[in-house]
């Protein structure tokens, strides 16, 4: 490591969304480009809950990435090496069964078991209202040692009331986590896409290597809702959970900046065609993998603090799912440049990466770039 390039294992994302079809192909190349292994999210339509449809879906990925190459331009990394690691949407159809067949790995390895709260998010109608009505399922993960990912916040209330949508996730883990918890001591849990000082709070006091883990998106430490105001409302920057105050955005960098063994990478990239961005009714989800990796390494630059990096984005996330960190490795050098096209599916489909330099925050400037990898 230097002042202007740095080398690490090849990252892991745990957390990331590649749709299905023509939008798969055209963006499954850019997580592949930069991670050698993803946790792949099920909220499909129809959602992933059976080891066949997982099978599928990973079939699916692996014709796509295979593809590209020979193609991608200005690095030597095989997309082809990259390896999709599967998960089921906990619907009201997941029984214990398909768990056991699950962690079996007989017809396709489940790595963990995703749970969206109904109605809060891309494709959540299937979630349950409230994680713990899951209960067979939940006893029979805590006995097979899978993980839960958890999009920890709380929607609705018992009277099907929406709840204020800042507040979401401050609420899960004033309630609803110290619950699960408490009635399944052996269940592996992840809080995905942390983004709040209440959250932040309850990690760093409770996190463990191998019992409860955190993952924390590229934009979530780079903006807060100042920026997802700013000029009018950023089409780019609408997810789940949303971005919040500038306090929390500092809490984040600051846990980040420790380098806690509990804490990792997980973009949760979420493509949606313009279509579905530009619209009254925007949908949630930022599409970051165009630059993630070069993101996460900029922040953590500005931070002082390269040197925890390889732990945040190669070592952290594997460790939780029972696997070795990668031997292959990629190396970044600090040079600037912008993101100035949209990804294009082949039916010419738009699809708006952040930090777009017209349609993200305005001539945005990403200071890292890849450089090559093995």
């Amino acid at each position: 490591m230097t002042n202007k390039t740095i080398t690490i294992k090849r990252p892991f994302d745990s957390h990331v969304h590649l749709r299905r079809g023509a939008v798969l192909r055209a963006v499954a190349k850019y997580t592949a480009e930069r991670f050698g292994r993803g946790i792949i999210m099920p909220n499909t339509e129809p959602p992933i809950d059976t080891v066949e449809q997982a099978l599928e879906y990973r079939k699916e990925i692996l014709s796509a990435v295979s593809s590209y190459a020979s193609v991608l331009q200005n690095t030597s990394i095989d997309t082809a090496k990259f390896e999709p690691l599967m998960t089921f949407y906990l619907t009201k159809k997941l029984s214990p069964k398909d768990i056991e067949k699950g962690a079996s790995g007989d017809v396709c390895k489940i790595y963990a078991v995703k749970s969206y709260p109904y109605g809060a998010t891309t494709n959540s109608q299937w979630g349950y209202r409230n994680i713990l009505e899951a209960k067979d399922v939940l006893r029979e993960m805590e006995n097979v040692g899978m993980p839960l990912l958890l999009h920890g916040e709380v929607h609705l209330n018992a009277n099907d009331e929406e709840e204020d949508p800042y507040d979401g996730e401050k609420m899960f883990i004033a309630d609803v986590l110290p619950r699960l918890l408490d009635k399944y001591p052996k269940l592996k849990v992840s809080l995905e896409h942390m983004s709040s000082a209440e959250a932040i709070d309850f990690m760093e006091k409770n996190g463990a290597v191998d019992k409860l883990v955190t993952t924390v998106t590229p934009h979530h430490l780079m903006y807060d809702r100042r920026q997802a105001f700013s000029g009018g409302y950023r089409a780019l920057l609408h997810c789940k959970p949303l971005v919040k105050t500038r306090e929390d955005k500092e809490r984040l960098l600051a846990m980040v900046k420790k380098g806690l063994p509990f804490v990792s990478a997980g973009t949760d990239t979420a493509p949606h065609p313009e279509s579905k961005k530009f619209s009254s009714c925007c949908a949630f989800g930022v599409f970051n993998s165009p630059v993630a990796l070069e993101l996460y390494t900029q922040v953590f630059d500005e931070l002082g603090c390269l040197d925890k990096l390889e732990g945040f984005l190669s070592v952290n996330g594997p460790r939780f799912f029972g696997l070795e960190p990668l031997t292959a490795t990629i190396t970044l050098v600090k040079e600037d440049w912008q993101v100035t096209e949209p990804v294009v599916t082949e039916e010419g489909v738009k699809i708006w990466s952040l930090c777009h330099k017209d349609h993200g925050l305005g001539n945005e400037v990403i200071h890292w770039k890849i450089k090559s990898g093995s």
